[in-house]
């Protein structure tokens, strides 16, 4: 079956959303806890998950309930506060921590939003940044470590770099993370905050690509964020966005308000799904079946000689190819099976990754490796491959030792991508 997506030329923008070949988005009509359906009735087994927001699996019935009960007007309204929204409130403060807590319908929106307030708090134009925070512009660098017109200086996850820029602490406002835990280990952590306390700058921890996916709270307990930020595994997909943090550099969002504050489908949908991350076992679930989803994964690829290994951990993990042809080669492969990775980035299953689905997608990744058996004869990963991976998940450096020659020299030849 064609599915005709010409009207895709109406659309102004160019959405992050799961593409073939030829760089034409991917259809789907249904999706039911890990699988989503093709126009041609093909089951893909779902890797993406909406970029890991879908952490319960496609159509989960409690949450689906909720929804319905809130669009039939019987869990608050649209036009004014509920008690669906204190609910939320204070769910989010028990799980995430913070003086204060706000809302809104993006982690982007909400990004933005708490380093106007921080700066105006703390009296500073300089944020430090490493990581992913979205569409705005406001974050886009022409050149690394170096201000741009919005006074952010992107640090790559280079602590060198940060170090130097908190020598002059008089000038920073605060310092934008996106926890990363895959290139990312407890040395790093341990020295971003011993830096980043001594400078006495606070940290806002946006957790744009993990959210609650690790733990019953922010992803590490080695950071000690000032501010943060979840949008990712909050509501199971629905456009929820939460912030955090200490009232002093959050009190300008007193001013924040939009028409869709109080949309009562959007706050079941959180409350609903916050309930049972709230547990921790959601996260556990997850992490026992991705964990032997990247074993079963190793082992294949290992005995067919396929130049391709894993970093991270169940939770969330990723691909690392020696180069570009294998990458392409495999997501061509894996495409073929019905397995949707998101290319290039970082995999996260949900909790509907059962024992049964996990042998599904056990036994397709059988067929991606026999089918490049052989094909890929002499290579292997390098330091490269492994640099390369990382900047694909987290728009920086992996924490491998170099020196600051080495530095300038891999961000030249990344930078561009």
């Amino acid at each position: 079956m064609t599915i005709d997506i010409g009207a895709g030329k109406l659309l102004a923008q160019e959405p992050t959303c799961p593409r073939d070949a030829d760089g034409r988005p991917r259809v789907f009509i249904e999706g039911s806890g890990a699988y989503l359906t093709d126009p041609d009735g093909r089951r893909w087994i779902d890797f993406d998950n909406a970029r890991g927001s879908v952490i319960l699996g496609h159509g989960d019935e409690e949450v689906a309930e909720a929804i319905a009960r809130a669009a039939r007007g019987r869990s608050g309204v649209g036009t004014a506060w509920s008690p669906v929204l204190d609910s939320l409130l204070g769910q989010l403060q028990e799980v995430c921590g913070g003086d204060v807590v706000g809302l809104y319908r993006t982690g982007t929106a909400a990004l933005r939003s708490v380093t106007c307030a921080v700066r105006d708090a703390r009296e500073r134009s300089i944020i430090l940044s490493s990581g992913y925070h979205g569409y705005d512009p406001m974050w886009h660098c022409d050149e690394p470590f170096a201000p741009n017109q919005h006074g952010v200086v992107e640090f790559l996850f280079d602590l060198d770099v940060l170090a130097e820029w908190l020598s002059r602490p008089e000038q920073v406002a605060a310092v934008v993370v996106s926890p990363d835990h895959m290139h990312l280990g407890e040395r790093w952590y341990t020295e971003f905050t011993r830096l980043t306390k001594e400078a006495d700058v606070p940290v806002i921890a946006d957790e744009v690509k993990v959210g609650l996916r690790y733990r019953a709270g922010l992803s590490t307990h080695l950071l000690d964020p000032a501010v943060w930020i979840v949008a990712k595994c909050l509501a199971n997909g629905s456009p929820v966005a939460a912030v955090g943090g200490d009232a002093h550099l959050l009190a300008a969002l007193e001013d924040v308000s939009f028409t869709s504050y109080f949309e009562p489908t959007a706050l079941a949908a959180a409350t609903t799904t916050l309930r049972r991350m709230a547990t921790g076992q959601p996260q556990q679930a997850i992490r026992a079946a991705g964990d032997r989803f990247i074993a079963h994964t190793r082992a294949a690829f290992v005995g067919a000689g396929v130049p391709i290994d894993l970093a991270g951990n169940g939770n969330l993990f990723q691909f690392v190819c020696a180069d570009d042809e294998v990458q392409d080669a495999f997501h061509a492969a894996a495409a073929d099976e019905g397995l949707l990775f998101f290319e290039g980035d970082n995999q996260t299953p949900s909790t509907a990754f059962t024992d049964e689905v996990v042998e599904d997608a056990c036994g397709r990744i059988d067929r991606v490796a026999a089918t490049l058996a052989g094909r890929f004869t002499g290579r292997e990963l390098t330091e490269e491959s492994w640099y390369a991976s990382a900047w694909g998940a987290m728009d920086g450096l992996a924490d491998r030792p170099r020196t600051r020659e080495e530095t300038t020299a891999i961000v030249e030849r990344l930078w561009e991508d």
